[in-house]
């Protein structure tokens, strides 16, 4: 009896983790790749599809879609970048979500991560949860009225001493 139920964890365990496109790990390291790593990152796992390509202020953003129809719609942005004198290139990753409970698990994975958070709140529109360490500033966002949610994550720079 205990493996039966065993195994229909496992199996309740899977369905939950695939109903979510992306874990907080995926979102801090596509923050780390060059726009070709990370486009190959997200479209090679056939979980996203390139949804297009859009130059602004001389940069080219992309944006990538969920492919499971039977998600609720999922986007993460890719190209948007702070250029360093040094010449280093920060970036930002922005994930989208229609279901809130997507960034409830987002939020618990950064606590698993050690993130520090920094600041836990509500304006008019969103609950607001701001999380920190010396790589990332993650911003998460949940819509108090259309039941949607908003992570970005802006890489840091960091400096050794």
């Amino acid at each position: 009896m205990k493996k039966y139920l065993l195994i229909l964890l496992l199996i309740s365990s899977g369905a939950i983790a695939r109903a979510q496109a992306i874990s907080f790990y995926d979102l801090t390291n596509l923050a780390n790749l060059s726009n070709g790593e990370a486009h190959n990152y997200l479209t090679l796992g056939k979980v996203f599809k390139h949804l297009y390509l859009e130059e602004k202020d001389g940069k080219k953003l992309e944006r990538f879609r969920s492919v499971n129809p039977k998600q609720k719609e999922q986007t993460v942005t890719i190209g948007v970048n702070t250029v360093l004198s040094s010449g280093g290139v920060l970036r930002t990753v922005t994930y989208t979500t229609r279901d809130p409970q997507h960034i409830y698990n987002l939020i618990a994975q950064a606590k698993r991560n050690r993130m520090e958070m920094r600041f836990e709140g509500a304006d008019a529109d969103n609950n607001i949860y701001i999380f920190d360490n010396d790589f990332y500033h993650v911003a998460m966002y949940v819509s108090n009225k259309h039941g949607n949610g908003l992570i970005r994550v802006d890489q840091k720079e960091f400096v050794a001493y």
